[in-house]
């Protein structure tokens, strides 16, 4: 039975890593629609020593870091001479945000549904490539009870112990709107959040300051886009 999860798991990896028989090389100039499904602010999870001193705030930080993701992204996809659009995520997309994809094959694709909706994006927008950035729900640790989601700030307390780190539960994908596929995953990383030594933890942690949660959604942004990097170059957008 091991042996079988191992196989399955190692198709699984294997057909993330590829991209569709039928790409090429994005061309110089080609239209990339951004669509953050991500929350607009950054927020605060907090797990603490027992499930009732979990909190989940949302709005604390009014900064926000759309504006900051689609600088960074379209910076950096610029170099490739490409032209950068942000889209309006539509009511659809952020609803299903996190159920987007299909697990039914070795290959990891967007639902029928979901392939729907960005093929009218791109139609309005007249793009050739969308890409969706968005929250990957999991656990804090392994075998965790407790789940995070999306960027901003964690903070955990164990019997009187805290730590902050900077949360980045966050990936993006490429749809090819020509070949209507999904291309390299971005390959984001459960387990391991950076810790921020410079946040002190308050008793009450729900009180924290926002200036705390931006400065480790910063850094979030900052990991986040490492990878993304990555997985453009993969894709030989840059």
């Amino acid at each position: 039975m091991r042996n079988l999860i191992v196989i399955i798991f190692l198709l699984i990896v294997a057909g993330c890593a590829s991209v569709p028989a039928n790409y090429g090389k994005p061309l110089k100039g080609s239209k990339v629609g951004i669509v953050l499904l991500i929350d607009q602010t950054p927020s605060h999870q907090h797990v603490g020593t027992t499930i009732f001193q979990n909190s989940n705030s949302n709005g604390v930080s009014k900064e926000n870091f759309h504006k900051k993701f689609e600088l960074k992204i379209s910076e950096l996809l610029a170099e490739g001479g490409h032209i950068v659009v942000p889209i309006s995520a539509s009511s659809f997309l952020i609803e299903n945000r996190e159920d987007l994809f299909s697990y039914a094959s070795s290959n990891i694709h967007f639902k029928q549904e979901n392939k729907l909706e960005l093929q009218k994006l791109a139609q309005e927008n007249s793009l050739d490539y969308v890409i969706l950035v968005y929250p990957t729900p999991g656990p804090a640790w392994p075998n965790s009870s407790a789940y995070l989601s999306g960027y901003g700030l964690y903070t955990k307390c164990s019997f009187g112990t805290c730590n902050a780190y900077a949360l980045d539960y966050i990936d993006a994908r490429i749809y090819d709107v020509k070949n209507n596929s999904s291309l390299k995953p971005m390959n984001s990383r459960f387990f391991t959040q950076e810790e921020m030594p410079s946040i002190i933890v308050p008793d009450k942690p729900e009180s924290i300051a926002d200036s705390e949660i931006n400065v480790a959604a910063e850094k979030a942004l900052e990991n986040f886009m490492k990878l993304f990097k990555d997985m453009v170059s993969t894709s030989e957008f840059i």
